[in-house]
């Protein structure tokens, strides 16, 4: 249904103008050469080429039906002469889409659904009126709503207000569905209320709700368009089984309503940037544009498990990801109050997005993320504390961080350069290298984003692109930043490797500028590119673990996975028989998460015998390790023995290289 004026401005002064009684019906058809004409309906010819309707200004209400060169009906238009129900109509209706009435006859196109809307109203306020003229107009008006209606509306209080499960046939949804009405619908679990604008029926029969929603773009809030389809079904089907269906037909109306209130109150809180920790299914960005079946281009997004702390950062998403980046018009941005509070009435906090675009830093990819998903968490500070290091070591290192913190830290001579922190951590595999940045960004209170050299691509364009945006979004997260295995920067330079030699003079260039706190870990440095020497501020050696160091990781990973104090079964002979097994830290996490495995499939608490058979599992796989190195070892050997070749000795899996004598 479609409102508009008058084509040309009636005359008001008129005193006979709508004030009869009575339908005027038109019909406007093709003649035979193809000339539009209007008829007087129930006549077979016209005077002259166009009947006026305007010939009969007096008539309250004039219904022209509109007829398409096959001569099958393209829509009905009715005219609203009547001054009274003109006056009826800009009382009762505030606002109804595409509806004006400033100036001019009032035209309704289609259904009259703004009458069917607003029938209780529009009959409260006559009745409340003194003037018996007035009542009679909009009691006729009234009536011809409900003769033109009559099937739509026995449909609608047979199935609507006669049934447990109110719902109602497909074509008549649009009488449930009240525009400014509050809409529930649900997005993988996630409870969900829109406001209706308006509906309309697509090409291919399905409803097209156009509804609103609030929402924070990363420059305004304001009020953003959201379009749900409701596919044709045939005959009755209850509102509740539909995408989406007004809130009043909710049995937990008021309780939704309240919490989603409260969440609204939340996502302001998200218009800065916000270090949460969330469990459940987010929403990834896809590179790639489609088409849906209505013809709108999309980009879509695909679902993906996330368990881990992300950033929420909607201003940096706006600014990496454009093309997500949903646009407000200027009409529709909300006033921000002097306290930062959206100045709106209390029913639109509700329509807050469910869902704020972040950064999950354990899959490294942007996603819109459920705030009802999100929780606040507390920084692990003993961690630190539990680390393995000299307290020497871990002094310097806590201070470092803490100064650079506080900003007590020195400019290049060049303007912004050499503000950054750089920490070299080089050692064996597993002795504490990535938990050491781990726990030092708790200890400090910031997240940690790590990387490694696969994430950054193969050229130095690509390179280049990836540490830019890299870079930049650890400094303005104020996150500590962690390279693992960045043997490929850190290694000598060759002449005949012009790509890694392009690769490694973009990442020195750019660690010039780099402001925040970096990790850079590596298994050797037997070969460092001594154009990192002067780069890095502190550099820490990790050596195999001792026997006291692995008794420690054996204590704190038992008692974490525990979640309470030390069992009574770890004794002191137990640690010392696990410190004399010579495992490195990871391979000491991996033995004790197994062995809870175990117990929690057997649905019992963590026992030594757990500890053991887990133990005994990785040692087999060790044994079997080696004994392949070896054979392949022999192999290399006899094979170099009849070329006359030398050879590199294999590593074994303790990271120790192996000699074989005969």
């Amino acid at each position: 249904m479609v409102f508009t004026t008058a084509r040309d401005e009636p005359d008001d002064t008129d005193p006979r103008r709508g004030h009869k009684l009575e339908i005027k019906m038109y019909e406007s058809r093709y003649n035979s050469v193809g000339t539009r004409i209007t008829l007087r309906t129930g006549t077979k010819r016209a005077a002259v080429p166009s009947a006026d309707p305007e010939q009969h200004p007096e008539s309250a209400l004039l219904v022209t039906r509109f007829y398409d060169k096959d001569k099958e009906l393209e829509y009905t238009q009715m005219e609203v002469k009547s001054p009274h129900i003109r006056a009826a109509l800009r009382a009762v209706i505030k606002e109804y889409p595409g509806l004006t009435f400033d100036t001019g006859s009032i035209l309704i196109r289609d259904e009259p659904r703004c009458i069917f809307h607003y029938r209780e109203q529009l009959r409260d306020y006559g009745m409340s009126l003194e003037d018996q003229t007035a009542v009679q107009h909009i009691v006729y008006f009234l009536n011809y709503m409900y003769t033109s209606l009559s099937r739509e509306i026995s449909s609608y209080y047979t199935f609507m207000e006669s049934t447990a499960a109110p719902g109602i046939e497909h074509d008549f949804l649009w009488m449930a569905f009240k525009p400014g009405s509050l809409l529930f619908t649900t997005s993988q679990g996630i409870k969900r209320i829109l406001r209706l604008a308006s509906m309309r029926k697509s090409r291919y029969g399905s409803w097209l709700l156009t509804t609103d929603k609030l929402a924070y773009n990363g420059e305004d809030l304001g009020r953003i368009t959201v379009t749900i389809t409701i596919p044709w079904y045939d005959g009755y089907k209850p509102l509740q089984e539909l995408k989406a269906y007004p809130l009043q037909y909710h049995p937990e109306e008021s309780k939704i309503y309240q919490d989603l209130i409260e969440r609204g109150h939340k996502y302001v809180s998200f218009r800065d940037v916000s270090h949460r920790f969330y469990s459940g299914v987010a929403e990834s960005l896809s590179p790639y544009r489609t088409t849906n079946i209505e013809g709108e281009e999309d980009y879509p997004v695909l679902p993906i498990k996330v368990n881990g702390r992300i950033i929420v950062d909607v201003k940096k998403f706006g600014l990496v990801r454009p093309t997500y980046q949903e646009y407000i018009a200027p009409t529709d941005i909300v006033k921000i109050g002097a306290d930062g509070i959206p100045l709106i009435n209390d029913e639109e906090w509700c329509l807050f997005d469910s869902r704020v675009p972040g950064f999950s830093l354990s899959a490294k990819r942007w996603c819109f993320f459920e705030i009802d998903r999100m929780t606040e968490f507390e920084y692990n500070t003993r961690a630190f504390e539990s680390l393995a290091l000299p307290h020497e070591q871990k002094a310097m290192l806590s201070s470092m961080v803490r100064a650079h913190t506080s900003e007590l830290h020195f400019d290049d001579l060049v303007k912004g350069k050499g503000k950054g922190l750089i920490f070299l951590l080089h050692g064996e595999p597993g002795v504490g290298k990535t938990l050491t940045a781990e726990s030092l960004s708790d200890y400090t209170g910031r997240p940690l984003y790590s990387i490694s050299c696969g994430d950054l691509g193969t050229t130095a364009m690509e390179c280049e692109k990836a540490l830019v945006e890299i870079l930049d979004l650890a400094t303005g997260w104020n996150a500590v930043l962690l390279i693992d295995e960045a043997d490929v920067f850190l290694e000598q330079r060759s002449l005949h490797d012009l790509v890694r030699n392009g690769v490694v003079a973009v990442f020195l260039r750019l660690l010039e500028y780099f402001e925040g706190i970096m990790f850079l870990t590596t298994n050797r440095i037997m070969n460092f590119d001594t154009a990192f020497k002067s780069r890095i501020h502190l550099a820490i050696k990790y050596p195999g673990l001792s026997e006291p160091s692995q008794r420690q990781l054996w204590t704190t990973f038992i008692t974490n996975d525990f979640q309470r104090d030390e069992p009574d079964w770890l004794s002191h002979e137990l640690l010392e028989d696990l410190g004399t097994r010579k495992l490195n830290g990871r391979q000491i996490k991996n033995v004790v998460h197994t062995a809870m495995a175990l117990a929690v499939a057997a649905n019992r608490e963590l026992e030594p015998q757990d500890i053991h058979t887990s133990l005994k599992a990785m040692e087999d796989f060790e044994k079997d390790f080696d004994e392949a190195m070896q054979e392949s070892l022999d192999t290399e050997v006899t094979n170099d023995a009849r070329g006359h070749k030398s050879y590199r000795f294999p590593v074994t899996s303790h990271g120790q290289k192996r000699r074989r004598i005969d």
